[in-house]
This record gives structure tokens, sequence and C-alpha cells, in this order.
């Protein structure tokens, strides 16, 4: 990933401190399979994901701050987030 991409993420953080962006742009950014970040978010943070319209790696989330933690938590477990 280029030093660049990793100062700007490549989704949207909201006013109220929700994430939105797609499932690819989180499993690019975290570097995990999209399994791993919808496995992720259910296990750790499931009271603040909804997915909405789209499909596979399009589908678009919006995420709890909390959920950003998760990920994060979840990458560690395979190197620094």
């Amino acid at each position: 990933m280029p030093a660049s991409s990793l100062t700007i993420p490549p989704f949207y953080i909201a006013e109220d401190g929700e994430v939105v962006g797609t499932l690819r742009r989180f499993s690019d950014w975290f570097r995990l399979t999209p399994a791993a970040v919808l496995t992720c978010l259910q296990e750790r943070a499931s009271d603040g994901v909804i997915l909405e319209a789209g499909c596979g790696r399009r589908r678009l989330l919006v995420v709890a701050p909390h959920g950003l933690v998760a990920l994060c938590q979840c990458r560690s477990r395979e190197g620094d987030c």
C-alpha cells in the first residue's frame, strides 16, 4: 500500500463518527479479506454495522466508530494496524 494512502482513509467519516465505505475499501485498507472484515465486525462490533445495497466487495458498509477499533484489532493479529 502506498504511503500516501495510509494518511487518507478511502472511506468517509460522518460527523457522528460513523464510517461509510465499500467492503472492498475496508478490506484493502485493513489488509483483510472481505470475509475477514465481515467476521471481525460480526464478532467484535455487530451492534454498530449496517450492510447496505450492493453486492460482494462493492457492498456499502456503515460502521460505528468502535467498528474501526475492532478492525484494527483484527488486523493487528497479523501485523501493525
